[in-house]
Formats: structure tokens, sequence, C-alpha cells
């Protein structure tokens, strides 16, 4: 899909993937993309995991998220800031 992208933050999934938040640009117009990556012959590729947000639809989804991670806090699933579960 991008024609272009700027890869923001990264975190490894596993020791043959990871997480990549990059800005890719497509057809002239900017999107978020949370993707996971794999590593093939030492060169690391997109995989068809992942999800392209426009900027229009971003405060929605940022809305999710912290939905998310409250049920997930609720559950004891996540440590709060202090570290406690």
């Amino acid at each position: 899909m991008a024609e272009d992208s700027q890869v923001v933050a990264s975190f490894q999934k596993n020791s043959q993937e990871e997480f990549r938040f990059t800005i890719t640009s497509f057809r002239g117009n900017e999107y978020a993309d949370i993707r996971i990556y794999y590593e093939n012959d030492g060169d690391f590729l997109p995989s068809r995991k992942g999800i392209t947000i426009s900027p229009e639809a971003w405060k929605s989804f940022r809305s999710c998220l912290d939905e998310l991670e409250s049920e997930l806090k609720e559950r004891n699933l996540l440590k709060d800031e202090e570290g406690e579960g």
C-alpha cells in the first residue's frame, strides 16, 4: 500500500517479528499504520497483519484503545502505573 513511510516507533513481538508504528503516504494521503513486520533473509517486510487509520478516524480509534486499556486493567490483565496488577 505505502508509497512512502516513516517509522515513528517499534517493538519486538518475538525473534522474527516486530510491531511498527508508521506514518504512510498513499495516493497523496497520509495515514497512521500499525503493522507486524516479519524477517525474511535479514530484511523486515510488512505483513498483512495490521491496521491503517486515516487522520479523521484517529480520535475514535484512540478512544477505543483507551476503553480497551481500562477493561484490561479492570480484569487485572495489565499492571497499573505503580506496577501493581
